[in-house]
């Protein structure tokens, strides 16, 4: 089985759409995705998203269903001037300034990261149940095969939550996930559950944040997200 996960085109806060600029981006991504042979459809119910979708949804012809729980996080953190900022916009001169980097034996007594843990096993609890229901079940830190899943399932959502999942299916530490990699407005990050045996399967990244659909077409790469250097 493949997830395309998908984070929405330019996003307009305000009007709690997406802007023109990503209208195109949404219908060049709807193009690109059309050869993919895509089986089923999900989406965050966050406009943002559902606005980015329904291009493709209408494309295919395929009846999208809406996930509640990939919807945004409300996560928040201390900046550089410890003001209020989206918990994976933590600037990564703050994640790496000690060693041993946070990981999966020592960040849930550091803050700023011991209150994420609550809410990041509640989207470990979704995840699990989102793949038990296309037939993968997680032991540890693979999944047991109950039924080999050959579709290709596009989940259009948000960068701060795809960053989440992708460090919970990868078994990364969310810290470094969120310094660490950017999603773009309407690139496509694929996660291949790989079946090496008959039994188990185990998430393998064969592609982050890909735009080539936006080049393709010359539209510009939408720096949304990004807080520096650009």
């Amino acid at each position: 089985m493949k997830i395309l996960l998908i984070r929405h085109a330019e996003p307009d806060y305000p009007n709690d759409t997406i802007t023109e600029a990503g209208h195109l981006e949404a219908q060049a991504l709807a193009n690109h995705l059309q050869s993919m042979d895509i089986n089923r459809i999900y989406s965050s119910p966050i406009n943002r998203a559902v606005h980015t979708m329904q291009y493709t949804a209408d494309l295919l012809n395929i009846e999208p269903v809406i996930e509640p729980w990939t919807r945004e996080l409300s996560w928040q953190a201390s900046g550089e001037r410890d003001e209020s900022v989206a918990a994976w916009d933590i600037p990564g001169e703050k994640v790496r300034a000690g060693f041993p980097y946070p990981d999966h034996s020592i960040w849930p007594g550091q803050t700023p990261y011991k209150h994420f843990i609550d809410p990041y096993n509640t989207i470990k609890r979704d995840s699990d149940d989102f793949l038990r229901r296309h037939g993968y079940s997680r032991e540890g830190g693979r999944y047991r095969i109950d039924a080999s899943n050959e579709e290709t399932l596009a989940v259009f959502c948000h960068m701060g939550f795809g960053l989440t999942w992708l460090s919970h299916l990868l078994e990364l530490p969310f810290p470094l996930v969120w310094s660490g990699f950017w999603l773009p407005p309407s690139s496509v990050t694929t996660i291949l559950l790989e079946e090496r045996s008959p039994h188990w399967a185990v998430p393998r990244c064969t592609g982050l944040g890909q735009v080539s659909h936006l080049h393709k077409v010359g539209l510009r790469v939408s720096t949304s997200g990004l807080k520096a250097n650009v």
